[in-house]
């Protein structure tokens, strides 16, 4: 009796639905963070944080369903850089940081060349067959990416909200701080990020077969 053939997996499920929803969020996001009412900002924040969920949870729910697709594999990926890295250039585009918009643009700049750049080796590394996981190095430099884009995103709706409801203006810590306290986040973000990419392509150039495990 012949083996019964396992059938494919449709590209229309519930993870690569919450990808593409994580796709279409982006503008929207992005012009409720760039606006100048708070209402408007804490929105958008709450939508990001939102959409870095779903990040979460279209994996874990095609794992559990067995609803792994080649789309869900090339297309999550680059949800997840598109959604950070333009959170991170709508921040350094914001006028609070003028003061240090050239070294804010600078790390974003780094981050978003890494990002791009071992997005690019993966996606080869799956096109070549190449099982693609994600280490501890890259968990962490996810986790950190978005502690600070939700940290920095918080400041940046109290101090809207010390302007637009002036009840709220003693629980703003001052421009100074908060400038430096992003300046230091997005740096230490950097770092980590330019770590990681790293131990990727020293893991890659030793054993070219593991080129997706390193991200």
């Amino acid at each position: 009796m012949p083996n019964a053939i396992e059938p494919k997996t449709s590209w229309l499920n519930l993870p690569n639905l919450l990808t593409g929803l994580r796709f279409l969020l982006v503008p929207v996001i992005l012009s409720l963070i760039l606006t100048d009412r708070v209402g408007w900002q804490v929105l958008g924040t709450v939508l990001f944080i939102l959409a870095a969920l779903t990040d979460h949870l279209d994996g874990r729910i095609a794992r559990q369903r067995r609803q792994v697709t080649q789309f869900g594999k090339f297309a999550d990926p680059l949800a997840d850089k598109l959604l950070t890295l333009s959170v991170f250039v709508a921040i350094a585009l914001r006028r609070e940081f003028t003061a240090v918009a050239t070294y804010i643009a600078l790390w974003v700049a780094i981050i978003a060349v890494r990002e791009i750049g071992i997005t690019v080796l993966r996606i080869w590394a799956l096109a070549k067959g190449t099982p693609v996981a994600t280490s501890l190095w890259g968990k962490a430099k996810t986790t950190v990416q978005l502690i600070t884009i939700i940290t920095t995103l918080a400041l940046l709706n109290l101090r809207q909200a010390a302007r637009d409801l002036p009840a709220s203006a003693a629980y703003y810590p001052g421009d100074q701080i908060v400038i430096a306290a992003v300046h230091v986040l997005i740096f230490g973000c950097m770092i980590l990020t330019v770590v990681s990419g790293a131990i990727y392509l020293i893991k890659n150039l030793s054993d070219p077969r593991r080129a997706g495990e390193f991200s």
